[in-house]
């Protein structure tokens, strides 16, 4: 069975608290992210900047982007997961949280982050898998090859 480690983004695109909004907006738009984790020189995680705290924070209130540091808008209450936990609690922090993005840590200590898009993709495959395998072991079941596509015999 997977885990969290197997699903998480392990490159992390990150900001340092003193970078302007502007700077890391640019670097998340160019890396096709929704969220950076901002990280201290002693690689702890001091916040989260999201998609949404561009939005709410920065540009509906009215901050100049290129002006403004992450540090001010970055989520500060940061919620974390280790990366033994199992599966069903991160989809729990997931729903319970309405979080898009969790950071995952190993002994305090950033190692990736999860998305819910990363986390969806992996039940989607599972899912895909199951419904193939089904249809494999039903096709058995029935009598027919189900790699016969042709309807001949193998090999003459």
């Amino acid at each position: 069975m997977a885990g969290i480690a197997t699903l998480m983004a392990t490159d992390m695109i990150t900001a340092t608290p003193e970078e302007t909004v502007a700077a890391v907006a640019s670097r998340m738009s160019a890396n096709k992210i929704g969220a950076v984790l901002v990280i201290t020189e002693d690689n702890r995680i001091s916040g989260v900047f999201s998609e949404r705290d561009l939005l709410v924070r920065v540009t509906a209130a009215g901050r100049d982007p290129k002006a403004t540091r992450v540090r001010e808008v970055a989520t500060q209450a940061v919620v974390t997961i280790d990366v033994e936990a199992p599966l069903k609690d991160v989809l729990a922090l997931f729903r319970e949280k309405r979080f898009r993005h969790v950071p995952v840590v190993r002994g305090g200590k950033p190692v990736g982050i999860l998305s819910t898009r990363d986390f969806l993709e992996y039940l989607v495959d599972g899912f895909e898998h199951y419904i193939d395998e089904f249809r494999y072991n039903r096709a058995l079941a029935e009598g027919t090859d189900p790699y016969d596509h042709f309807g001949g015999q193998y090999g003459g």
